[in-house]
C-alpha cells in the first residue's frame, strides 16, 4: 500500500509524486519529518517551504491542524503552494548514534542531541532562536532564506492566509531576479 493509500489515490484532483520520506499528514496533505529530504525536495520541485515546528504534546498546533488547517484557502496552500515539513520537538526516537552530538546551548552550557525532538528543538531555537509550537517559518526551495516573518499559533485564517501569500509574493519575486 502506497502513502496515498489502497491504489495509491487521495481522492481529489491533486498528484503528488510520492518520495523517500515523504508521509501523508492531516487532511491527506504530504509532508516530510526530516529537513533534508524536504528540502530536496522542494528544489526538485521549485516550490518553497513551510517548516512546521510542532510537537506530539502541542495543543495549539494541534488546534492549527484541526480547524484552520482545514479552511479552504489554507488547505490550498498546504497542498499545493509549499512543501511541508513538520518537525516535531519531544520526538522521542532514538537519533543514529552518529548524530548524536553534543551542542552548545544558546543560553551557555551544552546538551547531547540523543533522540529527534532534541535536534528538532535544537535547530529551531540556534536558527530562528525561539522554542515555542507551533512555529511556522517559510523559506526558499533550498532552506537558505526566509521569505518573511515566520508566525507562531495564529487561529485567524486572513492572518495565517496573510503570512502565506506574503511568502510566496516574496518566492515568486525573487525566482524573477
Amino acid at each position: 500500500e502506497s502513502p496515498l493509500g489502497l491504489g495509491g489515490g487521495s481522492g481529489d484532483n491533486h498528484s503528488t509524486e510520492v518520495v523517500e520520506g515523504m508521509h501523508m499528514g492531516e487532511h491527506g496533505i504530504m509532508l516530510f519529518h526530516d529537513y533534508d529530504l524536504g528540502v530536496a525536495y522542494a528544489q526538485k520541485v521549485g516550490k518553497p517551504v513551510l517548516l512546521d515546528f510542532t510537537g506530539y504534546a502541542c495543543v495549539n498546533c494541534r488546534k492549527m491542524e484541526e480547524h484552520v488547517w482545514p479552511i479552504k484557502k489554507i488547505d490550498n496552500y498546504l497542498r499545493n503552494d509549499f512543501v511541508l515539513i513538520s518537525l516535531y520537538v519531544d520526538d522521542k526516537k532514538a537519533l543514529p548514534k552518529e548524530e548524536q552530538i553534543l551542542v552548545n546551548r544558546i543560553n551557555g552550557g551544552t546538551r547531547k542531541l540523543e533522540n529527534y525532538g532534541h535536534k528538532w528543538a535544537n535547530f529551531q531555537t540556534q536558527f530562528f532562536k525561539t522554542n515555542s509550537q507551533p512555529y511556522y517559518v517559510l523559506l526558499n526551495s533550498d532552506g537558505t532564506q526566509i521569505l518573511n516573518q515566520a508566525v507562531g499559533y495564529t487561529p485567524d485564517e486572513n492572518e495565517y492566509a496573510q503570512f502565506f501569500e506574503c511568502g510566496l509574493e516574496v518566492f515568486k519575486n525573487n525566482k524573477k531576479e
